[in-house]
């Protein structure tokens, strides 16, 4: 089996027991979850020795989230710890005709605040042999562009395969830079892409 490596936010999940909706909810059930995140959980579900680096803050929330990963098989030995958030999720899950409903609160996340040079991605792809990012990483901000763009050419320079799901997010590109400024020239590295017609509409 190959070593898969994945990179983006992970963040708490606050979901109302059952159906109920965000104002009959007295109590939230916990748990955690983000697009390469859950990647690499299903990759260890299957067998697959899976890698996840983010940014989580320091603290007992942070740690909470790293076990978390760790109980289902994930390798989070590259976490990098720093910042002073998590961000976090509200879920209201749909019932028959009522859509699910979601609202963020991931602004000033630890991930949304990486710079070039936070990720030691020579350590973290060693052994390796695939890395997996998403756009929904790119879209948080300056900052996480940039580190994904050098994991890719680092992943690249070391002759890993890497793959995209190009997961095009209109709400989250607000840093400045539009999804098809930025995108294509982290897609051009790519061995696998994947997306629907909006996302290549929206991205290229």
């Amino acid at each position: 089996m190959p070593t898969v490596v994945t990179f983006g936010e992970i963040m708490m999940r606050l979901k109302p027991p059952e159906f109920l909706r965000f104002s009959q909810a007295t109590t939230f059930e916990v748990t955690y979850g983000g697009g390469e995140a859950n990647v690499a959980v299903g990759l260890a579900f299957l067998g697959v020795d899976a890698r996840f680096v983010t940014a989580l803050p320091d603290n007992d929330l942070g740690r909470a989230c790293e076990r978390y990963l760790r109980q289902f098989g994930v390798d989070t030995s590259n976490i990098v710890w720093q910042g002073d958030r998590l961000g976090i999720y509200f879920l209201e899950a749909g019932a028959c005709q009522r859509p699910s409903k979601v609202i963020y609160d991931r602004a000033g996340s630890s991930v949304s605040q990486i710079q070039l040079g936070d990720v030691d991605w020579r350590a973290a792809f060693s052994g390796a042999q695939w890395f997996h990012w998403t756009g929904i990483t790119p879209a948080i901000s300056a900052g996480a562009a940039g580190v994904c763009l050098e994991a890719i050419r680092v992943a690249k320079e070391m002759g890993l395969t890497v793959s995209c799901d190009l997961n095009f997010r209109k709400n989250l590109w607000k840093w400045g830079r539009s999804a098809s400024e930025v995108m294509p020239e982290m897609v051009q590295h790519c061995d696998l892409a994947i997306g629907n017609e909006e996302d290549a509409d929206k991205v290229f």
